[in-house]
């Protein structure tokens, strides 16, 4: 198993970062790259659909609002993975948030962890941007 895991300081209650990180439906808010996302089975199935078209489906595996943090699997996913549970949380820091991405699973070709690296930056990438927007004030509605 590969793990990969992303943490980004943002200068805003953690509650207010949750709000945005914590919604299972809201990736389309703050991630770029998601052009849309459905809920299914009672909320613990999403079906996100990406920019360029490619579908995910991801079933939430867990949920802790007192410890602001979910867990999640691909159902199914173009991405070379299997195993895929990736996880969001957010934690207070020094008046401000610590939010992170991070994730685990088996790349097809096991002898190939550069989609490691490509999380990682994917990660990094939208978490840098819902930095952005929560310090903005673009967040709220």
């Amino acid at each position: 198993m590969i793990e990969v895991s992303v943490s980004v300081a943002i200068a805003a209650p953690v509650e207010r970062v949750w709000s945005l990180l914590g919604g299972f439906d809201l990736l389309p808010r703050w991630l770029d790259a998601v052009r849309s996302s459905e809920l299914e089975d009672g909320g613990r199935i999403r079906r996100l659909e990406t920019v360029s078209g490619d579908v995910i489906v991801e079933r939430l595996l867990e949920f802790s609002e007192a410890e602001r943090r979910y867990s999640y699997g691909h159902v199914e996913s173009p991405d070379p993975v299997s195993g895929y549970v990736g996880t969001m949380s957010v934690r207070d820091a020094d008046g401000g948030s610590v939010a992170t991405w991070s994730s685990r699973f088996r790349p097809h070709d096991l002898g190939d962890a550069a989609i490691a690296g490509q999380y990682e930056h994917f990660y990094r990438t939208a978490l840098h941007h819902l930095k952005a927007l929560v310090e903005s004030g673009r967040d709220r509605p």
